[in-house]
């Protein structure tokens, strides 16, 4: 059967799921509307489907298994009764299984437009050698069904018209500016989004719910950015910051979505991204604690011009080899 990535990501644009019951799914696609069951030993979740023409959907199959794998972190793979040659031959193991850690690694099922690495050419900025950065997207640029909210969240590049006013009113926020201390003006702001669009280190989102917007997020190329001196950076190590301007959306049930997703927005955008790293000041005590339940290691202690800060890492082994894009329980 012939795979279309680009056909891929048009099917599943918009898919949902709900547990019927402990083992029972019900799944929506464009394919349609499919209800299946699974059942998981040793690690293994093998799934049936009671309607529908699955052999024929590659994609499908995908999305069931996501479905399956999006809120157990025990299960490592997974196999479709009768279905397993429905699989692309590159990422379905020779037992026809479809391995968890690969399914999460594939980008066309979670980025609407596939980047396309640059070749690793050497420049130069503030003294500093990195590879060329590639150029920025616009609009989305991921979603991700959360089945725990029943909603999808979505990240798409910041526009500094349609989102200064949301972007003016959380930098004025007290708990927002308590952290990033950039209260001010409405053409401060403007001023900001211009900058953080046009610098070719920083990629600024806005993360949104059920395509409500509820806070602004910075990904950033570490060996480029301020950090970048303070330890030995990887080529193409990044970093994040966050801001979380709607306060409805504050508090574990929401960080336990939109932190993951960020993580694996990152780690799917470039391939060669090893290590994902920030700087929470450090004497954040909540921040540090909910990055620790993430995943974070703690390196070091450091001290930056405005802040003393923590140091924390977060290795593509760790998050896809321990299923972080599952939450704690």
């Amino acid at each position: 059967m012939d795979f279309d990535a680009a056909k891929q990501r048009r099917a599943l644009q918009a898919r949902s799921y709900v547990s019927l019951a402990p083992n029972l799914i019900h799944l929506k696609t464009a394919h349609g509307l499919h209800e299946a069951a699974f059942e998981v030993e040793a690690g293994v979740a093998t799934i049936s489907f009671y309607h529908g023409d699955p052999p024929q959907s590659a994609e499908l199959l995908m999305a069931a298994a996501e479905a399956v794998t999006a809120q157990d972190r025990s299960i490592t793979s997974v196999a479709f009764e009768g279905h397993q040659a429905s699989l692309p031959r590159h990422i379905s193991g020779i037992d026809g299984r479809l391995d968890s850690v690969i399914l999460w690694q594939w980008p066309s099922l979670w980025l609407p437009q596939l980047p396309y690495p640059l070749p690793p050419v050497p420049e130069m900025t503030a003294g500093r050698y990195h590879p060329r950065r590639p150029a920025k997207p616009t609009g989305s640029v991921y979603r991700r069904f959360i089945p725990w909210l029943e909603r999808d969240i979505t990240f798409r590049v910041a526009d500094r018209e349609t989102d200064l006013a949301a972007f003016h009113r959380w930098m004025n926020d007290e708990q927002v500016n308590t952290i990033w201390e950039d209260a001010g003006s409405l053409d401060k702001h403007r001023e900001i989004l211009q900058e953080r669009i046009a610098d070719p280190h920083v990629l600024p989102l806005i993360g949104s719910f059920a395509d409500i917007p509820f806070g602004y997020f910075e990904v950033y190329w570490a060996k480029e950015n301020r950090l970048g001196p303070f330890y030995d950076a990887d080529d193409y190590d990044r970093g994040w910051h966050v801001a979380i301007g709607e306060p409805d959306y504050r508090g574990k049930k929401w960080i336990s979505a939109w932190l993951p997703s960020l993580m694996h927005f990152i780690f799917l955008d470039d391939p060669r991204t090893r290590r994902i790293v920030g700087e929470p000041r450090a004497s954040h005590e909540q921040q540090i604690r909910n990055l620790d339940r993430s995943g974070f290691a703690k390196v070091k202690h450091f001290d930056f011009p405005h802040k003393r800060a923590l140091l924390v890492m977060l290795t593509r082994e760790r998050f896809f080899g321990d299923h972080l894009w599952v939450p704690a329980s």
